[in-house]
């Protein structure tokens, strides 16, 4: 094997420090390290004793194999080691690189084991208990309290660590707040004032729902600070989105869209599939070339079809790419993309781990389905399925969007009279002020009318 450059290993090495949050220093470092690895992408482990070699805990010479090369360039956000090499950051880009890959289901967070460094004194949380192990605040006050509390003791990135309940309680906490609309600007300017803790708020808390107030001056704040490509990506993705959803413009759309040439394993698919699925989108709208169309929709049934091969073991916890590529699919009502779709989403739930299911990514890929249903002409099919969906959503960051479309399924299922589905479709535009997904989510019922007429 041939030896690696001194300075380009430090460089990778000190990439993955960041990536991990952690500074490797000893033997347990590595442990530690290693096990995170092996959760990223179990088919390419890195041995304690290889990692030991590598930040010079023991001697050895510098030559590493090219598949431990690999896998460090992975875990930091690139494709291969080649790949990282050949896309130099400055220091202030290289300070924020963190791979989004390392969220391990959606609204939960992959954080490094509890032992991996040593616990200060728990700080006192305020309690809020609710039903069935979900704690829910119970005043405005108590939700800021509860995210104050998280802030200064998460504030120091070497000792930040949530055990679940934290983390529930938490969630619950934002969640409260984003509902009320009552963001305290001080308490996020605390956030803004410690990188790792804006990452970990835009990252496991969204405000998918919230882009016509407060969700986009956030995600802008994220994009100003992260800037490797997984990152940009997510956030300008995030920005087109809710562009789209407010009936924008295309041309301030296409200044957000994330242009992507081939699907790369080393980002997390749920941010590919949503820039894909607007690339999907515009020119069917008139926006864009045929040609871009093409090469979305050549990358769309590639990762529907392929993505057993394409990421790593992690990427199949909970169908990410079909997740959030079908209401895309279904907007640009492209036949063969919706069917692949449908096809994924079976696929995933004939064999999902029963043990790890969620209730809230049941729901949300029920609804999807039935709208793939619905665009197949598969009525029993979706009418059947509807009904067991359990709705609302508890603590989802998208809940109200997912209400366009429930109540939308209903409507054209006729599982309520139309005037009421109407009502509640009005109701969530008028919440989110999303009225380019009302427009487009109406269009979609009235043609499907137009079809049962002829």
């Amino acid at each position: 094997m041939p030896s690696t450059p001194p300075d380009l290993l430090a460089r990778l090495l000190k990439d993955v420090e960041r990536a991990s949050g952690m500074e490797i220093t000893c033997t347990r470092d590595c442990e530690v390290l290693s096990e995170e690895l092996r959760a990223f992408d179990g088919r390419f482990p890195v041995s304690v004793s290889t990692l030991r070699r590598c930040f010079g805990l023991i001697e050895a010479p510098g030559n590493f194999s090219q598949t431990t090369l690999n896998t460090l360039a992975r875990y930091v956000g690139h494709s291969s080691f080649r790949a990282w090499s050949s896309n130099p950051q400055d220091p202030t880009t290289a300070a924020r690189t963190r791979n989004l890959a390392q969220l391990s289901d959606l609204g939960k967070v992959n954080l490094s084991p509890a032992d991996s460094a040593a616990s200060p004194k728990p700080t006192e949380m305020p309690i809020a208990r609710g039903g069935a192990g979900e704690v829910i605040p119970k005043r405005a006050a108590e939700a800021q309290a509860i995210v104050e509390s998280y802030i200064h003791r998460l504030a120091d990135p070497k000792q930040f660590h949530l055990s679940p309940k934290e983390f529930s309680m938490l969630k619950a906490a934002v969640f409260d707040i984003y509902e009320r609309g009552n963001v305290d600007v001080a308490q996020w300017m605390q956030v803004v004032s410690h990188e790792h803790l804006l990452r970990f708020v835009v990252e496991q808390f969204p405000p998918l729902d919230f882009m016509n107030t407060f969700g986009g001056p956030m995600v802008e704040e994220f994009n100003k600070v992260f800037r490797a490509p997984s990152d940009a990506m997510y956030g300008h993705g995030i920005l087109a989105s809710g562009l789209i959803a407010r009936d924008e413009p295309w041309s301030r759309v296409l200044n957000h869209l994330p242009q992507l040439s081939a699907l790369n394993p080393g980002i997390h698919p749920l941010v590919q599939a949503r820039a894909i699925g607007i690339q999907l989108l515009a020119p069917r709208e008139g926006n864009g070339f045929d040609s871009s169309w093409t090469e979305a929709k050549t990358l769309a049934l590639q990762g529907l079809r392929e993505d057993q091969n394409i990421w790593p073991r992690w990427a199949h916890q909970n169908c990410y790419f079909a997740f959030n590529l079908a209401d895309w699919a279904v907007l640009s009502r492209d036949r063969e993309i919706i069917e692949a779709v449908s096809e994924n989403i079976q696929a995933f739930r004939a064999q999902q781990d029963w043990y790890n299911r969620s209730s809230a990514i049941e729901t949300i890929l029920s609804i999807r389905q039935v709208w793939n249903w619905i665009s197949l002409d598969r009525n029993d099919d979706a009418l059947q399925l509807m009904e067991s969906v359990e709705w609302p959503i508890v603590h989802s960051f998208e809940v109200r969007t997912l209400g366009m479309w429930y109540h939308a399924a209903r409507l054209v299922l006729g599982l309520a009279p139309k005037e009421l589905c109407e009502a509640n479709l009005r109701y969530a535009v008028s919440l989110t002020g999303y009225s380019g997904f009302g427009r487009r989510i109406h269009a979609l019922v009235k043609d499907h009318e137009l079809g049962q007429k002829k």
